[in-house]
């Protein structure tokens, strides 16, 4: 059945394919070319811009048609502009970035009229002319954060850049949560294509990254899985004529070191680009866990702690490539191909202590456990774009497909002693090996449509086809057989499917100064899986409808303040992971399970916000109210056998939780030299089920600070702090950190960039968490190594040139013209 429903979908994108396609080569009768003219000048002044970046762009699909510079008098002028609709894209040094609708009509010169650019803090680059982009700036549906702004980050990955984030938390093991929920990560739009969030994370460079896009509210448009939202990360990826290379390195105090190189090239009709990263990292960390039995266990045990010192070592190499091919000015066709190794070599010993309740020792015990994993991913995508004539039409279509594998063995060794006595024979010896497999089938396409002056329509529909396998083998060594024997307990054969299908429809127009989207999304989700060794089924199917709802309104007397409410709903399925009957004893104290009896969590969620921009100052504010209720909310609880004195962990649909809260952003240019960012989020969380209730008031604080000083160099200082959150049977205590950056752009054209950074300055970066039940209390504490010193290296070359490669053709063929005797005359001398 599952390879029929493929062969039907595939068979669909195939007939949209051929619908399509024979329309990509329609022929349409050449047009004279016509002059385009135009000057660009100060907004404030009025006075010329000279040598200003002035870009002309095909408005169906911003590929470039010509450029140039302006004259010392501010004037452009493109002698042979085919009659059209065209953006006009003005950068400079000093100034905000500029774009402008140009219609060229046939038969006459075109005069652009003269393009008045606001000051702003700009960089001047060989490759590029760019403008320094706002750090923070807040959409109808979305915040945007500029990752190139955060220096800290400078040398790392894109879970670094997510630490900068408000509102978002990456906990000690990488795991990324959006206001305390799960989200869902995409990069460029779509789904992380190198299998689950944490790793593709892990493997993009943060220097690839162009910006972040919170999305705590998505629409209608996007997939509901998420009940804190989507996570959009956005790569750089140069489309302009000409060439573009960048090489990074770096190293860090941790054990760290890390190297990438990025390049684009772009003739004409064909746009390559590829990257390729490696890095390896060393990192110590320790832990400690207190427990007090209220309920004495068959031993006596009251009092029972945990030590442990660890050592991860772990590192991942690969690259991507492909090519944007522009069939004409209104089709792009985009292939491209991702491969990817990860290894990780891990060492864990723990001291175990048990005490009675005067706190004299029972026995102790010393856990040895060392794991290695190696995993190999690859992705392949095709991606279809189709403008038309009429503008904001579009049609895009995607498929894609992963495939990940992993392999991996544990040795896990304990042994015991009493008071007074030598060890115990006989120690507990436990070896594992497991295979995972990954595919995943992502197949999507949308259809927007204008309607009217300011309507729009989108529609869509898409399919994602997930199927894992996992194998995962204990041995438990016999002493008395002098053998290691499987445990059928602790062994588990596991086999899931997930296949969601969905589709969308949106209607977005304007009253007034009043702009409205309305929409809704059927998904239907169907969880498959089956345990070989227990010989138990998972078979759930979900139809749910997710409608959306955003209003903006913008202040007639002051357009830069603006009013936004939405409400949408999510729904949190559970995953892989936690339907998964496994049995994880690395923690012979604390052992973690699945549940296969997990059911989806539906959220809904309401926000209203206000805005305001100061165009003179270039200062933005924000403040926000929400308010989030999530039903048969996932989570996981801690029990106690009180006879073996054992706790099991396991994730279950527990009870129902609400946030209300604000959250205030403040982005302050004090001088052209010093600006300050701060958000401030407070929250009234609360946890309420028939046997369970909790509920607190938390607070997050988020504030870095950037000076510009001369001679190239830049500072960043940046701190967080997050009080205490509630889980189900406890709180996760405070959090705080301080980063400090600080970067040199050297060369003349400032092509090379040094970059140096601290982590977690003072050294107080920890995870820390109290549980409280009727039969325990337990305090849980975990450090790695988050103070470290970070240098990274950055050097970039290339030439944005719209004529670049007609000028090489050009020349060629003159070379190639000209006469035999001519090339063998000698040169003549010129006059000094």
């Amino acid at each position: 059945m599952r390879t029929l429903r493929m062969l039907r979908l595939l068979a669909g994108a195939a007939l949209l394919f051929v619908a399509v396609v024979p329309n990509l080569y329609a022929q349409t009768p050449a047009a004279t070319p016509v002059k385009m003219t135009g000057k660009v000048a100060n907004a404030v002044t009025g006075k010329p811009v000279e040598y200003a970046s002035v870009v002309l762009l095909r408005q169906a699909d911003s590929s470039v048609v010509t450029g140039m510079y302006t004259t010392p008098a501010g004037t452009f002028t493109f002698n042979s502009v085919v009659p059209g609709i065209y953006v006009l894209r003005v950068t400079f040094m000093g100034y905000e970035k500029l774009e402008k609708a140009v219609k060229v009509a046939p038969g006459k010169p075109a005069f652009a009229g003269t393009l008045r650019l606001q000051t702003a803090g700009k960089v001047l680059n060989a490759v590029e002319i760019k403008a320094e982009k706002p750090a923070f700036s807040m959409q109808i549906d979305r915040q945007v954060f500029d990752a190139g702004s955060m220096i800290n980050a400078e040398g790392g990955t894109g879970t670094d850049i997510l630490k900068n984030i408000p509102s978002v938390d990456v906990d000690i093991d990488d795991n990324v949560t959006l206001r305390g929920k799960s989200v869902t990560i995409y990069v460029d739009g779509k789904p992380s294509p190198f299998g689950d969030a944490k790793t593709a994370l892990q493997m993009i460079p943060a220097e690839s990254i162009d910006r972040i896009e919170v999305i705590n509210n998505p629409s209608a448009k996007f997939e509901a899985q998420g009940g804190g939202g989507i996570i959009n990360i956005v790569l750089k990826k140069d489309k302009a004529i000409g060439y573009n290379v960048m090489f990074n390195a770096g190293a860090a105090t941790r054990g760290q070191v890390n190297g990438s190189a990025n390049a684009s090239l772009r003739m004409r009709r064909f746009n390559f680009f590829g990257n390729y990263n490696a890095r390896y990292e060393s990192i110590g960390g320790s832990g400690y866990s207190n427990r007090q039995n209220l309920v004495p266990d068959s031993s006596h045990t009251t009092f029972f702690s945990q030590d442990s010192r660890n050592n991860n070592r772990n590192g991942n190499n690969g690259g991507r490539f492909g090519f944007d091919y522009f069939l004409d000015d209104h089709n792009t066709i985009t292939i491209a191909e991702g491969i990817n190794h990860n290894f990780s070599r891990n060492e864990d010993n723990i001291l175990l202590h048990y005490l009675d309740e005067q706190k004299q020792t029972l026995r102790s015990g010393e856990r040895h456990n060392t794991s290695r994993n190696n995993g190999y991913n690859n992705n392949t995508s095709l991606h279809y774009k189709r403008t038309f004539k009429k503008q904001n039409q579009e049609l895009t279509a995607y498929v894609s497909y992963s495939g990940n594998r992993s392999g991996s063995n544990s040795d896990y060794r304990t042994q015991y002693q009493k008071p007074g006595q030598d060890s115990l024979p006989n120690p507990n010896w436990q070896e594992n090996t497991g295979k995972k497999g990954n595919r995943f089938w992502n197949l999507q396409s949308d259809y927007t449509m204008p309607l009217g002056k300011k309507g729009k329509l989108e529609a869509g529909v898409k399919s994602t086809l997930r199927h894992i396998s996992n194998d995962y083998t204990a041995m438990l060594y016999d002493w008395e057989l002098k053998d290691f024997r499987k445990s059928n307990q602790l062994s588990n054969q596991y086999d899931y499917e997930e296949d969601i299908h969905a589709g969308y429809l949106n209607f977005a127009n304007a009253i007034g100064n009043l702009g409205y989207q309305v929409g809704v999304r059927a998904e239907q989700s169907y969880l498959k899986g089956y345990s070989f060794t227990r010989d138990t089924t998972v078979d759930n199917r979900f139809f749910n409808l997710f409608p959306s709802v955003f209003l903006k309104y913008n202040l007639p007397k002051n357009q830069n303040q603006s009013l936004v409410f939405n409400y949408s709903t999510r729904i949190d399925r559970p995953n892989f992971d936690q339907l998964l009957p496994y049995i994880n004893n690395s923690d012979p104290q604390n052992i973690r399970t699945g549940n296969p009896e997990l059911q989806p969590a539906l959220s809904h969620k309401l926000e209203a916000s206000y805005s305001v921009y100061y165009p003179k100052s270039n200062n933005y504010f924000s403040t926000s109210t929400y308010y989030a209720q999530t039903n048969d909310n996932i989570d996981r609880i801690s029990t106690l056998d009180t006879i073996s004195g054992v706790t099991t962990t396991r994730p279950m649909n527990l009870a129902t939780q609400q946030n209300i809260g604000g959250n205030v952003s403040y982005s302050l240019n004090i001088y052209k030299w010093w600006k300050i960012n701060a958000n401030l989020n407070m929250e009234y969380n609360r946890l309420t089920s028939v046997t369970l209730n909790n509920e607190n008031f938390s607070y997050g604080l988020n504030a870095n600070t950037q000076f510009r000083l001369p001679s190239r160099i830049s500072i960043e200082l940046s701190g967080h702090y997050r009080s205490p959150r509630i889980q189900p049977q406890g709180t996760f205590r405070a959090m705080n950190g301080i980063d400090f950056g600080i970067r040199k752009e050297v060369l003349k054209n400032r092509a090379l960039v040094v970059a140096l950074n601290i982590s977690d300055l003072l050294n107080t970066q920890q995870f820390s968490s109290h549980y409280e039940t009727p039969v325990f209390i337990q305090d849980y504490e975990r450090k790695r190594a988050t103070r470290f010193i970070r240098i990274n290296i950055r050097y970039r070359f290339g030439k944005m040139d719209p004529n670049l490669f007609k000028k090489k053709k050009q020349q060629q063929q003159e070379e190639e013209e000209k006469p035999q005797e001519e090339e063998e005359k000698p040169k003549e001398r010129g006059r000094l």
